[in-house]
């Protein structure tokens, strides 16, 4: 079903989802995840993550990210992934989201804002001075961030090396 066609579903027909920590056998599906929003995206060229990367930085002693999983009668449906961000102008760490993935079939159930509301509650009670998030431009969720409050900044634009832009980087004469 279309996430346009999916926001007119009542909330009293959505089954019920719980939100989790995820764990470390819980890669196989944060990796699926990771695929399957990439390839809505259009992307899906782009992720060279292995299981072992995500088990690794994920849940050994050097975690760069944590992740909840959204699950609905024990099938996992949704997933946030966050890690932390300094910001030298504010002086205070938030939270930020750079995967939200929901799965086609609960799409515009809400499942996306319990875990965006998730999240925001983890930089709460971690007293961070916020919560950031990207998302694609073709993405239609962008007007429920707006809904949410979160504002678009349009003086900000993102930019990235990619592991072969990096080596050019290195190579350049300085």
């Amino acid at each position: 079903m279309p996430a346009t066609a999916a926001t007119n579903v009542p909330h009293l027909t959505s089954p019920p989802i719980t939100i989790r920590p995820a764990k470390a056998e819980d890669c196989d599906v944060i990796a699926r995840m990771i695929r399957a929003l990439a390839t809505y995206q259009g992307v899906a060229e782009r992720v060279t993550a292995k299981v072992e990367n995500l088990r690794r930085d994920g849940f050994g002693p050097d975690r760069k990210f944590e992740a909840l999983i959204a699950e609905t009668n024990g099938h996992p449906v949704g997933l946030a992934i966050f890690q932390s961000h300094y910001s030298s102008w504010e002086g205070a760490t938030s939270l930020q989201i750079t995967d939200l993935f929901v799965d086609e079939t609960v799409r515009g159930t809400g499942v996306g804002f319990r875990l965006v509301v998730e999240v925001g509650s983890i930089a709460r009670e971690r007293g961070c001075a916020g919560l950031q998030l990207n998302m694609v431009h073709a993405n239609p969720s962008r007007t429920t961030l707006d809904r949410m409050g979160f504002m678009h900044q349009d003086d900000l634009l993102h930019y990235r090396l990619d592991a072969a832009g990096l080596k050019k980087l290195m190579e350049m004469e300085r």
